[in-house]
Parts: structure tokens; C-alpha cells; sequence
């Protein structure tokens, strides 16, 4: 028997012929020491046969705990990222999450914490940095953790390295890169038009500014609903809710949201015709009007100040990844903290309007005195007639 800290259990683990010894409910390797009795003898390459391993005595210990951490961690970090499916054919991701890892060591981040929070929080950490549709109850879900738990072990992790106060990471997510994974879980032999709608529909919330200070789990929970139900595929509220992981209020909180914007009261023929003009317009106009009075802005508004201007204030790079969260500045809706001040400038104007013309109204005491005087001065005209 052996002890399992993926499973936290004892388990019979099992030796595979290369030597490793693996568990057999989890399939995470424990052990991956080849030692060898008896030596072995390998032909390099000009033909010449030379000892192959290395001689490790019987009284050798680790002198660095610190690699056998990491190494340790290494293994973690592998083991959660094959679980979790991600990125199954490199080890990038893994490779980011490690130095992420090395750096929280040498500032003590690891101790009083729990390892597998430690290592998820820098994978998570990495997959947020290369762009993988990976949200943090994903890991949490695995791991069979609090998401909060994990989430506060997260935020610490991007203090200790920094990135909290970044202007690089970590970066807003754009929910559209969560459509394909989604829609694979909720269809499993796939469908390419669905996922096409519901990235449509995305790119409407994000002009209308619906993904503004919301989880892009709900956006993509109500544009999967919408989508699939347009299409004729009958899901459940609840099917939805068990794939993006939401509860059904925010979900219904989100149709209703967008079934009050201009693009919620088209039907999918009209959507889907609107799309097309508007990607068929950012294709045409892909440069904006540099010249224009809108555009002539000399200096700098983004974080890279040193670059030259490209459009609205902001260097090409800036722009590009504008647009791409934004879902572009034609077709949608006005800000929402513009659509707020505006009301409130039509509430204060309307009260000024009003106070304005009760000036100019007079009650029936008024007209009383004001006809009085009114005959007083013309009383020679009045008295004519």
C-alpha cells in the first residue's frame, strides 16, 4: 500500500515496466526513482559503449530540499493540468505555473498554505496569462475545494508577485474564448453553428457593455440558451446552469438583461442579418479614420506611453485588444456610466424646465390682482368700449 495525495488515501499502487509506480484509482505518478542494481552500458553516438545512469550511493540523501519542492510541485502542477485536460499535448502551461511557483517559494508564499490551493492558483494563474477557457471553479471543482478558499489563496498569490497593481495581468477575460469548451460539454458530437450564434450573441453583449462588472460565466451560460434554443435544441435551464456552473437567477437575470437591449428585441433573422453588416463593416473599415477630430489625439492615453498614437489615445496593440473585448464601437449601446449621467442631466434640466414655467403660470389669487391692475391702466380703452 501506498499513500496517495491526490486521493488521500492509501491505495495499491501499480509499477508499470518502466519503473514507475502509479496510482491506480487517480493514475498520478507517486514514484518515478529507477534505481538499478546491476550496471548498464549504452552506445553514444560515435559507437563507443559507455556506462549508462548514475552511481547513487546507499547512504545519499537530498541535500536540496529546495529542487525536491519544486520537483515535487512540478509533479502537482502536471498531474492537475492532465485532470483538468488542459493543453494536453505541451507543458508550457505547466512551465509558466512553475516559475510562478519558484517565485512564491523564494517569498515564503507556500508555507501555512495548502499545496495542491498553491499550485492551482499559479496553473490558473498561467492559464488566465496564455489565454486557456479555464475559470477558477473549474480548478476548484476538481480539487473538490472551496471556490472562495481558492479564490482568496489566488488574490494573495497576485500580491505576493505583484500583479495586482499590473496593468498587464491579470487581464479582463473576453467570455467568447468559453464558448467552444462549453458548448462541447453541453453537445458532445459538437455543433459548429451553435457555437457561431452564441459568439454573435456574445459580441452584442459586449457592445451593449453587458460583460461590464459581471462573471463571464453568465454571459455565456444565457448566450449558449439562446443560441441552442434558436438552433431547436431543447435544453433545460438546468442543463445550462450545470455546465457554466451559475445558479438559474443570475442565468435568468442575464435574458433579461439582454432581452432589454436593441439587439433583444430582434429575431434571429434580423440578428443574424445585423451581425453580418457589422462584420462586414469592421472587415471594409478595419483602420479607423486617423485623421479624424474623433481620432487626432497626440499623446499616449495607455499604459505603453513611450509608443506613437494609433486611434482614440491608444497604440495599436491597445486598439487591437480594445476592439477584440469591446466587440468594436459601432452598433451598440452607450457606456453605462454615460447612460446614468445623461438621465441624470435630463431629471436636473427637466426640474429646471418646470421651475422655469411655474414662473411664467400664475394661481387664481394672481390672476385676480393682475386683472385688477390690468383695468386700472387701460380703465380710458375699457371704458370706450
Amino acid at each position: 500500500m501506498v499513500y496517495c495525495n491526490n486521493c488521500s488515501r492509501n491505495v495499491t499502487g501499480e509499477r508499470v515496466d518502466d519503473g514507475l509506480l502509479s496510482c491506480t484509482f487517480c493514475g498520478k505518478v507517486l514514484e518515478d526513482c529507477i534505481f538499478a542494481t546491476e550496471p548498464q552500458f549504452v552506445k553514444d553516438s560515435s559507437g563507443q559503449s559507455k556506462l549508462s545512469g548514475n552511481f547513487v550511493k546507499s547512504t545519499q540523501s537530498i541535500s536540496d530540499s529546495r529542487q525536491h519542492t519544486i520537483a515535487k510541485a512540478l509533479d502537482g502542477i502536471r498531474s492537475l493540468k492532465t485532470g483538468l485536460l488542459i493543453d494536453e499535448y505541451s507543458d508550457d502551461v505547466a512551465n509558466v505555473a512553475l516559475r510562478f511557483y519558484e517565485v512564491g517559494l523564494e517569498r515564503n508564499f507556500t508555507k501555512g498554505r495548502r499545496s495542491e490551493l498553491v499550485q492551482a492558483a499559479c496553473l490558473y494563474l498561467a492559464c488566465r496569462q496564455k489565454g486557456k477557457p479555464f475559470l477558477l471553479i473549474d480548478f476548484s471543482h476538481y480539487l473538490h475545494v472551496n471556490v472562495y478558499e481558492l479564490g482568496s489563496v489566488y488574490l494573495q498569490l497576485c500580491y505576493v508577485l505583484y500583479l495586482a497593481d499590473s496593468k498587464d495581468l491579470p487581464k479582463l477575460i473576453d467570455p467568447s474564448i468559453f464558448i467552444h469548451k462549453f458548448t462541447n460539454a453541453l453537445i458532445p458530437e459538437g455543433n459548429d453553428e451553435v457555437v457561431k450564434t452564441a459568439r454573435d450573441i456574445l459580441a452584442s453583449m459586449k457592445r451593449d457593455w453587458m460583460q461590464t462588472g459581471r462573471k463571464p460565466s453568465g454571459l455565456c451560460g444565457a448566450a449558449l440558451y439562446i443560441s441552442a434554443l434558436s438552433h431547436g435544441l431543447k435544453f433545460s435551464k438546468s442543463k445550462i446552469i450545470e455546465v457554466v456552473h451559475i445558479c438559474e437567477a443570475t442565468l435568468s437575470k442575464r435574458l433579461i438583461e439582454f432581452e432589454n437591449t436593441n439587439s433583444g428585441a430582434l429575431t434571429m433573422e434580423e440578428f443574424t442579418e445585423k451581425e453580418r453588416e457589422l462584420r462586414t463593416s469592421s472587415l471594409t473599415e478595419k483602420q479607423p479614420n486617423i485623421g479624424s477630430k474623433e481620432t487626432s489625439l497626440d499623446e499616449v492615453l495607455c499604459r505603453h506611453v513611450g509608443r506613437k498614437p494609433f486611434a482614440y489615445g491608444l497604440c495599436n496593440e491597445c486598439y487591437e485588444e480594445f476592439m477584440k473585448v469591446s466587440g468594436g464601437i459601432d452598433g451598440g449601446s452607450d457606456p453605462p456610466a454615460f447612460q446614468r449621467a445623461e438621465k441624470e442631466r435630463m431629471a436636473k434640466l427637466s426640474i429646471e424646465e418646470n421651475n422655469k414655467v411655474d414662473g411664467y403660470l400664475h394661481n387664481e389669487e394672481e390672476k385676480h390682482f393682475k386683472k385688477i391692475i390690468w383695468e386700472e391702466m387701460n380703465r380710458e380703452y375699457v371704458e370706450v368700449i
